[in-house]
């Protein structure tokens, strides 16, 4: 009964560690991807604009670039890291772009349950000259 026992706690070992290998595989290294949908930027409740479509690109580095699409194009750079879970959604630094590529900021990239499509993203940043910037997007489910 012994050999039994001991086989069947190195197959179950060896199947968590298989498990964990798989996971660990499928973390985001990077992602392009883009959306239609609907969403709003908004400087100091001043200036606003529609948000139609966004395209967001991660990089392997670490590095995080944003275009938003309204009735004018505009971007912002920045930083992005996966803490314990894409469940969480993918964290955010802004350190340029938006307005005057001054814009310092963070939030947060949702994903849907595939891992490559967008599902929402939302940010707040502050220009050099104290401008508040707020951007909520929610893509169609489409």
């Amino acid at each position: 009964m012994k050999p039994q026992f001991s086989t069947k706690c190195l197959l179950a070992i060896l199947l968590v560690m298989l498990v964990s290998v798989t996971a660990r595989s499928q973390a985001l290294k990077s992602l392009t991807a883009t959306a239609k949908g609907q969403g709003n930027i908004n400087v100091s409740d001043i200036d606003k604009h529609q948000i139609s479509s966004l395209m967001v690109i991660l990089k392997e580095n670490g590095e995080a670039e944003f275009t938003f699409y309204a009735d004018l194009q505009l971007s912002a750079q920045g930083t992005w890291s996966v803490a314990n879970s894409l469940s969480k959604g993918i964290d955010i630094k802004i350190t340029g772009g938006v307005v005057g590529d001054n814009a310092k900021g963070s939030g947060k990239l949702f994903l849907r349950s595939d891992g490559k499509s967008i599902d929402r993203l939302t940010f707040s940043a502050t220009s050099d000259d104290g401008s508040k910037i707020t951007i909520k997007f929610v893509a169609d489910k489409s």
